[in-house]
């Protein structure tokens, strides 16, 4: 019986041997693809190729290296007694033969990302020196690049690899009776690096955008106010800065850091960016602010921004331009996230300048209310009869007429009495040395008749 430390460590061992197959399969997916550049003497990774596992779905973006009656053969590579060899994967694509006897099933095969990348075969000798934009077949080598050689019989070509030693390469490929050759002459996996790109038509998905605002940062403070002797509209400018970034994400086989032309499609146009750099700048604004005022009367108002991240996909065509070669183009769609700040001015109550109170904040609509009043003109009464004694305290000033207005009416100013001035039939007045004579006149005016 096996004692239970070393079936703990037999368990574990097997778990560590599992991780480790794991983790070598998991390198197997998407790996980057090098390119030689001659000026800097190192392999550098391409934006528009990529080893990627097999997949039926994306086999129309696989780089073929041969044509044959059954079907294309693409490039493909597999570990072979350590190292990383290249091969042929057939048209059964089921395995890669990376030699006359040897394939595996376990492999990864060469894809261009969306046919974004413009490859070619070109001539090449084994005296030729390693070109830029040369495909190595493993990026930590930079002496092993993708050739072929002419075949003529069931393959067009024979696939195989161009191995550099010192200055001098050559050229090992097999054909389909899996016989080894070896070649000073054939051609080499080229691809061109693009110069520029235009993104034309530019189409923003406005249902995919999010919003995301930091909290307001107040910028200033103004008061408005009018010391005029008339209403006005009091206006004034508030000068603010901020920093606003621009990106248009990173693209599927697009090329960082590459002079890039954005066209939307009502014609706007923006700054030419270096791809997947974003656009930033520092903005200077001007803000109007406005506010109707009555005389003597102010207004506090609150200048503040929001910080705004907002993302929302994009559709366009992209239009690579190189050099020596004509223009190629493709739809692509992206992310564009751009980075700003909204302003508002939030304008407090208005208030008097004088004590500081606050102007009713009532509806201050004037309405006008017409009152319509019907007039009756009545016939005076008869002259009262010689003998009837006028009431003399019905009698009233002119001035007590005036001065009984109603509210709406607005009350006429006293009019200044003269002290010698007679006032007749006012309760308190006292009558005159003249009107005591007349009424004495008047009692006995009826006595003498009598008599």
């Amino acid at each position: 019986m096996v004692p239970s430390n070393k079936m703990k460590s037999c368990t574990s061992g097997w778990w560590a041997l599992l991780l480790t197959a794991t983790l070598a399969v998991g390198t197997l997916a998407d790996a980057g693809v090098g390119l030689y550049n001659a000026r800097l003497q190192q392999v550098v990774t391409s934006s528009t190729l990529k080893w990627t596992n097999m997949r039926k779905e994306a086999m129309d973006n696989y780089v073929t290296g041969a044509d044959s009656q059954q079907g294309p053969i693409y490039l493909c590579k597999a570990r072979h007694e350590g190292d990383m060899l290249l091969g042929q994967l057939r048209p059964d694509y089921t395995s890669c033969a990376v030699s006359g006897t040897k394939s595996y099933n376990v492999f990864e095969v060469l894809e261009n990302i969306e046919n974004a990348s413009l490859i070619i075969w070109e001539p090449w000798n084994k005296f030729n020196s390693k070109p830029t934009g040369a495909v190595v077949v493993d990026s930590s080598v930079d002496s092993v690049f993708i050739g072929r050689m002419i075949n003529g019989n069931d393959f067009s070509h024979n696939i195989g690899r161009i191995i550099y030693e010192s200055t001098v390469g050559h050229l090992i490929t097999f054909n389909e009776q899996n016989n080894e050759l070896d070649e000073n002459s054939g051609e080499i996996l080229m691809e061109i690096e693009p110069m520029s790109y235009r993104l034309e038509n530019v189409e923003l998905d406005l249902v995919t955008q999010h919003e995301r605002q930091a909290d307001p940062q107040i910028y200033t403070e103004r008061v408005l106010r009018n010391d005029d002797d008339v209403a006005a509209t009091v206006t004034t400018e508030i000068e603010y800065k901020y920093n606003y970034t621009l990106s248009w994400g990173h693209g599927h086989g697009i090329a960082i850091g590459l002079n890039t032309t954005i066209e939307m499609s009502d014609g706007t146009v923006f700054p030419q960016i270096e791809w997947a750099n974003p656009f930033t700048e520092e903005r200077k604004e001007l803000f109007k602010l406005e506010k109707y005022l009555e005389p003597g009367t102010a207004c506090n108002v609150t200048f503040r921004g929001n910080y705004t991240n907002r993302d929302v996909q994009y559709t366009a065509k992209l239009v690579t331009y190189y050099k020596g070669n004509n223009a190629r183009s493709r739809e692509m769609r992206g992310e564009r996230i751009e980075n700003t700040v909204e302003v508002e001015a939030v304008f407090g109550e208005i208030y008097y300048t004088v004590n500081n109170t606050l102007v009713p904040t009532t509806t201050t609509t004037t309405t006008t209310t017409t009152t319509t009043s019907t007039t009756t003109t009545q016939t005076p009464p008869p002259p009262p009869p010689l003998d009837e004694k006028n009431d003399v305290g019905m009698i009233m000033d002119s001035n007590d007429i005036l001065g009984d207005s109603s509210e709406d009416m607005v009350k006429a100013p006293p009019v200044k009495e003269d002290i010698n001035r007679s006032v007749v039939g006012g309760l308190g007045s006292k009558p005159n040395e003249a009107s005591l004579r007349t009424a004495s006149l008047l009692v006995f005016l009826p006595i003498f008749a009598l008599l």
